[in-house]
């Protein structure tokens, strides 16, 4: 979000997303109570707000300037909110299934792009990593540019990211046989057979899903030191400081 002083503004589209966006939360707080069962105790019926702002035009942007005190050469805006029905409430807002299981931008990118990209990629209606890597098939990279206002070249290191294994978590599992590594993380298997190693003694792969490799521990091996989990798109360390409960 641009920083708001006296001698900036903010593009309207963010300020209406904003707005929206926290509607849209507001929505999803009300569609979950209902899905509960939970009893609607309160309505708005109208709600009317008039923003007193400067409208300027920044390089072909239209941006508002909040008024300062006193200021009266200002344009009035007028908004208009008004209360919705539960099935209108359930019909606009994005279902729980939505998420199909993956996980969110924000998890699987950490660092990688700021909270400001993350919620310009919100905007344009990109919350996971498999929406994320859907939407180059879903339109040309000028079009998500413009709509996302990221650079391409951002987006395509993001998609790259998003690609990279990461754990997020190792337990030991006992078993009569064997006991066995579970590694939970994103992207664990890409594509071909994980390799698992701990300080570079191979461990056998049981099985590989995209958020679990199981693995065997053998007896003889100190379940501690540096885990690396290799797929087709990189590789992961994962500290084992201690061994896993």
């Amino acid at each position: 979000m641009i920083p708001v002083t006296p001698d900036s503004g903010v593009p309207i589209e963010q300020f209406i997303q904003a707005i929206t966006g926290q509607l849209d939360r507001a929505q999803e707080a009300l569609a979950l109570k209902a899905r509960f069962g939970t009893q609607l105790t309160f309505a708005v019926r109208d709600l009317t707000i008039d923003l007193r702002t400067h409208v300027d035009v920044v390089d072909n942007e239209v941006v508002l300037r909040p008024a300062g005190p006193g200021e009266t050469d200002t344009s009035v805006i007028h908004l208009s909110l008004t209360t919705i029905t539960k099935p209108m409430i359930e019909e606009n807002t994005r279902p729980l299934s939505a998420d199909d299981g993956g996980p969110s931008i924000k998890d699987a990118l950490g660092d990688e792009l700021t909270p400001d990209e993350q919620r310009k990629l919100e905007w344009a209606g990109v919350y996971t990593v498999s929406q994320l890597r859907e939407l180059p098939h879903r339109a040309s990279a000028e079009i998500i540019e413009r709509v996302a206002r990221l650079p391409v070249s951002r987006l395509r290191a993001a998609l790259t990211a998003a690609t990279r294994p990461k754990v997020t978590e190792v337990r030991k599992v006992p078993d009569p046989q064997q006991d066995q590594l579970v590694i939970n993380g994103i992207n664990l298997d890409g594509g071909q057979p994980p390799q698992v190693h701990l300080d570079g003694n191979r461990l056998d792969v049981i099985s590989a899903t995209p958020h679990e490799i199981r693995v065997t521990a053998p007896p003889e091996l100190a379940l501690a030191g540096a885990l690396d989990i290799t797929t087709g798109h990189g590789t992961a360390t994962y500290a084992l400081r201690e061994p896993p409960p």
